[in-house]
Parts: structure tokens; C-alpha cells; sequence
């Protein structure tokens, strides 16, 4: 309240006197100066660079347009060196492919950290992404819309990389 007193204080005094402010910033730090006629500095313009506006094509509605793509998608987690469904993930797992249950294509990602040897990651990776899809064809999901496929060895462990350790189920359609 302080300062907006002695900002209107100067503002009054510098307008009944014919002077002008010069207002400076440095460092996010704005500095008021009262100059008086003849000592300012040469008011300039300010000009900003905008970029040119393209215009953008007129958009044609279609009555009988495509339908709108579902893009969704989940992931389970897994204990460590396992490629078992806990209860709460099968629970979690049911309750997206209810939400679903139309959709005609799903990509289950199985993926692990680099802890461990490669070549058992590999294996994991891929045992945990078949672990889903076979719950999933458990619970009415045909074969045929399902495609399996495994990341190794992702480079931080799960605590600061929640892609380790886990299986993302994707709808593509």
C-alpha cells in the first residue's frame, strides 16, 4: 500500500511539473525515473516480431466422415523377475477391457529394467507382454485382435522410469 502511495505520489508530482518517466528493467528488477523535458531519452515504437499468419484451408464437412479413432491405452505392473498377474493388476486389466470390449485391436508392450542379464530380460520382457494377452483371450478377447511385442532393459529402474517393469496395453484401431 506503501509503495502505491509514493507511485501515485510521484506520478502526481512529475505530471504537474511537465516532466515524463522513463521506465527501466534490468534483471526483472523495474526501475521508475522521473526526467524532466528535454533530458529524457527519444521515445521509440516497440515492435514485435509475430509470425505471418497462414491461412488455413477451408475445412469441407462430411456427412459420412470416418469414425473417431479410439486411442487408449493402460499398463500392469509386475513384481520383480516375474511375469505373474497380481490380483489388483488382473482387476485393473478386466476393468479396461470392459470399458473396451469393442475395440478390435490391442498391442501389448512387455518391457523390464536393465537389471539383470539381457538375455533373461529379453525372455521376461516378452513372457510378461504373453502373460496379458493370454488373460486377455481369458476374458473374450479373440486372438486375432491381439499382437504381442517386448522392449529389454530400459535404463532406469522403476522408481524413476515407470516404463520398466510393466505391460502397456494399447487399443490401435
Amino acid at each position: 500500500m506503501k509503495r502505491m502511495f509514493t507511485l501515485l505520489a510521484l506520478v502526481w508530482a512529475g505530471s504537474s511539473m511537465g516532466a515524463d518517466w522513463q521506465v527501466t528493467q534490468s534483471d526483472s528488477i523495474s526501475a521508475y525515473v522521473l526526467c524532466h523535458q528535454g533530458d529524457c531519452p527519444v521515445r521509440t515504437a516497440k515492435v514485435f516480431d509475430l509470425p505471418v499468419a497462414v491461412p488455413m484451408p477451408a475445412r469441407v464437412s462430411d456427412s459420412a466422415a470416418k469414425p473417431v479413432t479410439m486411442h487408449s491405452s493402460t499398463s500392469v505392473r509386475f513384481a520383480l523377475a516375474s511375469a505373474r498377474l497380481s490380483q489388483t493388476e488382473k482387476a485393473k486389466l478386466k476393468a479396461f477391457l470392459k470399458r473396451h470390449r469393442d475395440a478390435r485391436r490391442f498391442l501389448v508392450v512387455g518391457s523390464t529394467d536393465q537389471i539383470g542379464k539381457k538375455r533373461f530380460n529379453e525372455t521376461l520382457a516378452y513372457k510378461r507382454g504373453m502373460a496379458v494377452a493370454v488373460f486377455m483371450r481369458a476374458n473374450g478377447i479373440p486372438n486375432r485382435n491381439i499382437k504381442v511385442d517386448s522392449r529389454c532393459c530400459i535404463e532406469h529402474p522403476p522408481s524413476t522410469n515407470p516404463d520398466a517393469r510393466r505391460a502397456v496395453i494399447s487399443i490401435n484401431e
